[in-house]
């Protein structure tokens, strides 16, 4: 049974369409992920296909019954009250103009299937929680089609997955953007792609899409290419008909009129966004160092009880733990912006550090785009190199008059690819990224684990994106509650297995074996003896004096790396070269040295 049907519809906001002659019948009980590039109109065609928004062209038929309902991709500002306050309230104008109220009894079955608690304030709770309230609040209405914008953005892991286990048992049909490829893979039977305002579908799966959106997008090219050459030879012929006065074929220029018009009407693809991290001068080899670090509020109990960890140039960090946990706390530990109530928190030297804010706090809406990169100055520097503001923002697939327009025109994904160019201006050797993942279309992230994966700096990543997570971090810290911090190897299906290992190992104990801890990223030695006063000195000397040594033997490779040093005569050339022999031999000593103290306990 068909619910919605979009026959030729056509939209704009007065430029080139968003949505250009697009067919769509969505049926019954279908679970459909809409994707496309950011700002290539996929909130638009969902307010299109719910009734917020009239096609310019086209027909849009909905059955005389169907219900939508819509999780919008922000929270709106003007919730006020409890949460049953919230959900209670209709969600948009189609909702109550339908004569299908919201009956209490399912406000509380939707609130206790949801585990949310009747009575918090709405204003007081994170973000993750206010998009499950919102959620709730659409499926109070008993929609027949539930339109999902962005539905995993600022819900942590275990939310995610509980999220797709309730849409899997839905009844209803669903039309869903997502950047969770995890999450796409799992729920949708069909996918929608909208390119350059043409909506095609396709009945497979993602990696199935994947492959044969390329292949089409390939034949796109040869085609085109062929239709240029042609296009070229038939300019040469009517260029030497003029030349020769001759009398010209009227229907061949015909022809070349019209390939000329659709040469002009073609809508190229947006090339790939261009991220380039700006690298600062290497960190010392420690970048961070806690030991037995434990903070809480006043006197309440501790969000981290007792953790230490050691995070060494080049690590890639991973952070786990629902929200609320304390991930933004650890964080701020880490860096040095909260001092912990115990313990110690010890930073290398020369580190760089470059901070991505989840709630894009660094953004003044009411600036443009270029004001907020390059604060109203028309160039900047990029790797020791001049660029004017206007070509960097080109590779983040912002145009001319998106960056003279203010940030507030801007879609999510718009403003979080901003964010990330205002983040790449700045020199880093220690990469902090909080949720870089929320409204990037999927071929953003694939370049963005990219970048981090050739970045020579260190990385702390905060992200509930499983797959981001399994293929860029070296290790994982997860938040596992009463104050523990675990640490793993690995990213998110590493440390589920090394959990379930665990669990499974303890299950068979007995009550007087102790539990057996999960493998951690850097196991500590035995220790069997303490550290003397003397070599507890030499311990605290050694991170400065690696550093020393290692900042000269980079001044020596620059210095040797320069064409003008071998015309400064055979003796100097000879003491630099054997003074940067010494340096490496007492490197090679100082580490050694170093990692032997680390192994004597204190």
């Amino acid at each position: 049974m068909t619910l919605i049907s979009l026959r030729n519809v056509t939209f704009s906001f007065g430029g080139p369409p968003l949505i250009e002659n697009a067919d769509l019948q969505i049926d019954r009980h279908e679970r459909i992920c809409l994707l496309g590039r950011n700002g290539a109109g996929k909130s638009t065609l969902l307010k299109l296909t719910c009734g917020d928004l009239e096609a310019d062209e086209g027909e849009i038929t909905r059955h005389h019954s169907v219900i939508t309902a819509r999780l919008t991709q922000k929270v709106p500002r003007n919730l006020a009250g409890t949460i049953r306050d919230v959900i209670a309230s209709s969600e948009n104008p189609g909702v109550s103009a339908s004569g299908r109220g919201k009956e209490p009894r399912d406000v509380e079955r939707v609130m206790s299937q949801m585990s949310l608690s009747p009575e918090r304030e709405f204003s007081t709770l994170s973000a993750g929680l206010k998009r499950r309230v919102l959620l709730a609040r659409a499926l109070a209405g008993n929609p027949d089609v539930l339109l999902l914008d962005e539905p995993t953005n600022h819900l942590d892991v275990d939310a995610i997955r509980w999220l797709e286990n309730f849409l899997g048992r839905y009844d209803g049909t669903l039309l869903f953007v997502t950047h969770d490829r995890v999450f796409l893979q799992k729920l949708a039977t069909r996918i929608l792609d909208l390119d350059r305002g043409r909506l095609t579908s396709w009945k497979c799966d993602f990696a199935t899409f994947q492959r044969r959106k390329q292949a089409l997008l390939d034949a796109e090219a040869r085609e085109n290419a062929l239709f240029d050459k042609k296009l070229s030879l038939e300019e040469d012929w009517v260029r030497q008909g003029i030349l020769a006065r001759r009398t010209r074929n009227e229907g061949r220029v015909r022809a070349l009129r019209k390939m000329r018009d659709e040469r002009r009407a073609r809508r190229r693809i947006s090339g790939p966004v261009r991220l380039e991290a700006q690298e600062a001068a290497s960190s010392g080899r420690l970048v961070i160092k806690t030991d037995d670090v434990t903070f809480g509020y006043e006197e309440g109990a501790a969000i981290i009880d007792r953790f230490s960890t050691e995070i060494m140039r080049g690590d890639r960090v991973g952070l786990i733990g629902p929200n609320g946990s304390g991930k933004s706390t650890l964080l701020g530990i880490l860096l040095g912006t909260l001092a912990p109530r115990s313990g110690s928190v010890r930073h290398g030297t020369r580190l760089e550090t470059a901070y991505f804010d989840q709630m894009r706090e660094q953004l003044d809406e009411n600036k443009s785009v270029q004001e907020n990169v390059s604060d109203g100055g028309h160039l900047i520097r990029i790797n020791g190199k001049s660029r004017h503001v206007i070509g960097y923002l080109q590779d983040f697939l912002f145009s001319p008059d998106q960056v003279r327009g203010p940030v507030r025109d801007l879609s999510g994904g718009e403003r979080n690819r901003l964010l990330l160019a205002r983040l790449f201006t700045r020199p880093s050797n220690v990469l902090v990224l909080d949720e870089p993942t929320n409204d990037l279309d999927v071929e953003t992230l694939e370049l963005l684990e990219e970048l981090l994966l050739n970045y020579r700096g260190t990385v702390l990543l905060v992200s509930h994106d499983r797959t981001l997570l399994d293929n860029v971090v070296t290790s994982t810290l997860v938040l596992e509650g009463n104050g523990r911090v675990g640490e793993f190897v690995g990213g998110y299906n590493d440390w589920q297995r090394q959990r379930g290992e665990e669990e499974g190992a303890s299950s068979g104990q007995d009550a007087s074996v102790k539990k057996r801890k999960a493998p951690q990223a850097r196991e500590k030695r035995d220790r069997p003896r303490k550290l003397t006063f003397k070599e507890r000195f030499e311990l605290e000397a050694l991170p400065v004096r690696i550093d020393e040594l290692e900042a000269e033997q980079a001044k020596l490779h620059e210095l040797m790396a320069d064409p003008g040093f071998f015309r400064a005569g055979a003796d100097e050339i000879a003491r630099q070269t054997a003074r940067l022999k010494e340096i490496d031999d007492e490197l090679a000593r100082a580490l050694e040295r170093w990692e032997e103290l680390e192994g004597i306990g204190e």
